[in-house]
């Protein structure tokens, strides 16, 4: 096992997203010149595994994100799952041993775990529910870098109610406008390729699902854009929440507002410097 350090660096920032005419017909605006803090830097030790350097980086991140979700208390006990393709290859992906406390997590100690469920390196096997949601995401969705499923209890509470949707009544909200999905029909434990199939082609091309009674997941490029997700996921869902819990009907933000809003929060402009910000911890 590998020292602490190895989870301190500042997760990389590598997505992108394509310009163009958004579907609703209103022009994308012209990408965001961000320029990250003076105090962020980008920080990864030294690769004690022997291997590729990107492999390398894609470790740290993976094992910053777990420590940063348990700090938040997103994770319960050993479950849920957090996961990141090998970079060049959507068909090996990175994950936790089962059995490991997401605050043990390490770069080194993190799985290589092929399509097939072998163990391409490390100790341990996967969480099998884990395999099969993670590793059909990773070949079927298009944007699956990186690929959270989390039960964090502000936006899983949503999931726990009829009409599980989360409404447009807040800034933070718009962030997720006409980029999430929802499976509202819980079928129990996912422990077949069927499944994990069927949620990738209900999320197409989203970055984020409601899966109803169950939790949530994002698919990202970046690690660093999965944290970002999880975090103004949750900030939204306790928002709603407790603007539900008044009894007092909801203030929707008109549609056009909403469009214009989340055309210029898209990936990766305005994502950069606020998950460099958060991923310090």
């Amino acid at each position: 096992m590998v020292a602490d350090s190895q989870t301190q660096g500042v997760l990389s920032q590598n997505g992108s997203a394509a310009n163009g005419s958004s579907q609703h017909g209103l022009a994308k605006a012209d990408p965001v010149k961000v320029e990250p803090p003076s105090h962020v830097t980008e920080y990864y030790p030294p690769n004690t595994l022997g291997c590729s350097e990107d492999e390398w980086r894609a470790r740290v991140d993976l094992a910053a994100i777990h420590r940063l979700c348990h700090n938040y208390v997103w994770n319960e006990g050993i479950q849920n799952h957090l996961t990141a393709a090998v970079p060049g290859r959507r068909d090996q992906f990175l994950i936790i041993a089962f059995g490991l406390l997401w605050s043990q997590v390490t770069a080194s100690n993190l799985l290589t775990v092929d399509s097939e469920g072998k163990v391409v390196r490390g100790e341990g096997k996967p969480e099998a529910t884990a395999f099969w949601i993670h590793s059909r995401l990773h070949l079927k969705h298009p944007l699956a870098g990186c690929v959270a499923h989390t039960h964090q209890p502000w936006a899983t509470a949503l999931c726990c109610i009829q009409d599980m949707e989360l409404p447009m009544c807040h800034q933070t909200n718009l962030r997720f406008y006409d980029d999430i999905a929802y499976e509202k029909q819980y079928k129990g434990l996912i422990l077949d390729g069927y499944e994990g199939d069927r949620l990738a082609k209900i999320m197409d091309g989203k970055r984020t699902l409601l899966h109803a009674n169950h939790g949530i997941i994002v698919c990202t490029e970046t690690v660093a854009e999965a944290f970002d997700y999880l975090y103004y996921l949750e900030k939204a869902g306790e928002i709603t929440v407790k603007a539900m819990s008044t009894g007092r009907p909801l203030q929707l933000i008109p549609k056009h507002v909403c469009e214009q809003f989340h055309s210029k929060m898209e990936p990766p402009h305005l994502v950069k410097v606020g998950s460099a910000c958060c991923l310090q911890k």
